[in-house]
Formats: C-alpha cells, sequence, structure tokens
C-alpha cells in the first residue's frame, strides 16, 4: 500500500469508521475499530439484536422484535481537522430507545428515521439529528390493519405506507400519509397488488416490490406499475428493493434470478448479476456501490452510475448460508470504501477482505457469536 493509500485509509482522515455487532447469544455488542484493531463491548437490552446504520453514518439503531423494543448506538469520538476538532459525543447506547410492537423495517432518510411496527401497523418515526439528546419518539397510526409492512419518506415529510387491503399477511396496496397519521391520498389512486415486500424511494417517488410488478408511488398519490423482464417465471419478483445516488435508479433482487437495476424513467428492468446463488445484496452508505455476494462467496461490486463491475472475486472462505426464517444465524456482508466485511457466526469470527488486494487482511476473533452487524462512519467534510 503506498503513502497516499495509506494516508486515505487514516481513521484520522475518514473520522471514525467502527463496526458495530450484536450477539447472537447474549446482550454483549462488539464495536471493532478495522484501521486499530480494538473491540470495545458494551451491553444491549436483549440479545440477537437487529443492527441498521442511519443516513449519516454516525448511529446504529437495534431492533429486538420479539422484545418489543428499539435503541440506539452512537459511533462516537472526536473527528481532529488540525487547528479544531468536532466531538461526536461519548460512544455506546443513547438516550433514544422506545416500545413498539413487533418493530421490524427500518428505514433512514430526509433527515427522519422511521421503524415500522408489525404488531399494530403504526410507524415509530423521529429525527436523527436528535438521537444524543435523546430523540422525541412519534407513534403515527398508519390507516390499516396489522401486517408485514414497510414505508418510504418524501422530501416534503409525507409518507408511503402499505395498506394489508385484501392481504392475509402480505400487504396488497400502497397509500400515503401525513405524519399526523391522517391519509391524504385518494383511495382510487391505491392499485391492487397481489402482495408487496420490499421499499426504497427518492425526494418523490417511491417503489415497492410486488409479487404483480414493481409498484411505483409519485408523493402527489400517482401509482403505476412496471413489468418484469418476460424471462422472470411467474412467481418470481422482487422481495427487495434498494435506493442508489441516482434518483431514477433503483436495485431490485431475487435469490431465484439475480440483482438488476430498475430504472423508473425509462421503465426498464436489466440485469446487474444474472445467478440463482445470490445471497446478499446491498448499496454502499453513499448509493454509488452495488455489492452482490453468492452462497459459494463470490462477490460483484457494481459501479452505479457507469453501471460497471469494478470489483469481482471470490472471497475463498466458507459462508453460514442456510436460513430457514429471518432469525437464522447466517453470515452477513457489509462495504466500506475498499473493505468488504463479512462474518462467520459457526466460528465467531468476522472477515475483513482488502479489494485492491483482493486477499483476507484481517480475520477477527471474537468471543460473540455474531449475529447482525453494520459498518457506522462518519466525517465532516471541509
Amino acid at each position: 500500500m503506498n503513502q497516499e493509500d495509506q494516508e486515505n485509509h487514516n481513521p484520522e482522515y475518514h473520522g471514525n469508521v467502527s463496526l458495530l455487532v450484536s450477539d447472537a447469544n447474549s446482550t454483549a455488542l462488539n464495536f471493532i475499530n478495522p484501521f486499530n484493531s480494538e473491540i470495545q463491548t458494551f451491553q444491549a437490552s436483549f440479545p440477537k439484536g437487529v443492527v441498521y446504520v442511519t443516513q449519516s453514518g454516525l448511529y446504529g439503531i437495534i431492533t429486538h422484535r420479539e422484545h418489543d423494543f428499539t435503541e440506539t448506538f452512537n459511533l462516537g469520538g472526536e473527528i481532529d481537522h488540525g487547528d479544531h476538532s468536532h466531538s461526536l459525543g461519548e460512544t455506546g447506547l443513547t438516550d433514544t430507545n422506545f416500545e413498539s410492537m413487533k418493530p421490524t423495517h427500518f428505514k433512514s432518510e430526509q433527515g427522519y428515521v422511521a421503524v415500522y411496527n408489525d404488531g399494530d401497523a403504526t410507524l415509530s418515526l423521529f429525527k436523527e439529528n436528535d438521537i444524543n439528546g435523546g430523540a422525541s419518539v412519534s407513534n403515527i397510526a398508519t390507516g390499516t390493519a396489522a401486517h408485514h409492512g414497510a414505508m418510504v419518506i418524501f422530501d416534503n415529510g409525507n409518507i408511503a405506507v402499505t395498506n394489508l387491503g385484501s392481504g392475509i399477511s402480505l400487504p396488497e396496496k400502497v397509500h400515503i400519509i401525513n405524519q399526523q397519521g391522517e391519509v391524504i391520498s385518494q383511495e382510487e389512486q391505491s392499485l391492487s397488488t397481489s402482495g408487496i415486500h420490499g421499499s426504497a424511494g427518492n425526494d418523490d417517488t417511491a417503489i415497492f416490490g410486488a409479487a404483480s410488478g414493481i409498484l411505483v408511488v409519485q408523493d402527489n398519490g400517482d401509482q403505476r406499475i412496471i413489468d418484469y423482464p418476460e424471462s422472470f417465471e411467474e412467481e418470481v419478483w422482487f422481495g427487495s428493493i434498494l435506493a442508489t445516488n441516482e434518483p431514477d435508479l433503483f436495485i431490485g433482487y431475487t435469490a431465484a434470478k439475480g440483482v438488476y437495476f430498475i430504472d423508473i424513467s425509462t421503465e426498464e428492468v436489466t440485469p446487474l448479476l444474472e445467478t440463482s446463488d445470490l445471497f446478499k445484496c446491498m448499496v454502499s452508505l453513499d448509493g454509488n456501490e452495488v455489492v452482490s455476494l453468492t452462497k459459494t462467496g463470490s462477490f460483484t461490486i457494481t459501479d452505479v452510475s457507469t453501471q460497471e463491475h469494478v470489483y469481482t472475486g471470490t472471497m475463498g472462505v466458507t459462508l453460514d448460508t442456510e436460513s430457514t426464517d429471518h432469525s437464522s444465524i447466517t453470515s452477513n456482508v457489509d462495504y466500506f470504501e475498499d473493505y468488504l466485511f463479512v462474518s462467520i457466526p459457526t466460528s465467531n469470527k468476522i472477515i475483513q477482505y482488502n479489494l485492491s488486494e483482493m486477499n483476507i487482511e484481517k480475520e477477527y476473533d471474537l468471543d460473540i457469536t455474531p449475529y447482525q452487524f453494520k459498518v457506522l462512519s462518519y466525517d465532516i467534510a471541509h
């Protein structure tokens, strides 16, 4: 690694960067700094927390669906800018936590954090900037019966949220509410689908994965459906949707067919990676790259703006891929600049893979069984 690369991977250059890892068996949280290999331990409220990261990268959100509880974690620390520094507060769990019924689906966008509560079809909503001081959390009724729901926050503060409709477990419609829980779209605007799962959005558009097509919802309530490619079999559809840094370009993926770009301006759905062996797919926090990982450990990292593969390879490790339900203990993946991080729960470790060198740079042997983790990273540009 040359001097320029070393400077670019200096933790002071990046601000703070760490992995927040929950344990499958205890309340322990591991907090790993990948640049000095320091591991700190904190205590969550419950084991097996699902870890998310906020829009800025500064906070971790930890949901405990089976315990009706959500808590938050501050990356913390200090960013040194030579003649001055910026304090990010104390590292650890913050005063922002709340009870709700089966907190499940997570969104952090437009400066807000939202958690959809499957138990009663409410939304828990608060501002990201208020987390460290103890955010005021609103509990918003969404105007529908309880179900496995999803949502998108628009730039105007209104929220596109699933409506159970005639569905039994999965919702079949989407409507728009304001932050007081009032339904502000018209009933006739809501198109019926044959099941919805997964959502993403930009400032004024939300899209949802549906069995009958990709549902596109505008902030004025207008809706349309984009058809899947003709090569998709009848039962194949996108159950997961991801946003990118391109407002009209989204990612849809399914284990049966692979990863696809969805262009909502042209209504074209084109393959990024065609495979029947897909294990994980994610978009980097800045929305610039898409990470696709197969069950055999082969990976593809794709630049969103050019739609070209910038890294392809095979990690050469055995992943824990067997899953029976959402709470299964499997490998997870996250991405930071030139690094892939992958957990191997059966070995109680996390792998740090250097993409520039195409090799495993570090292995972190943990005293916990990694359940979920995310990279928290934050900097203040001058």
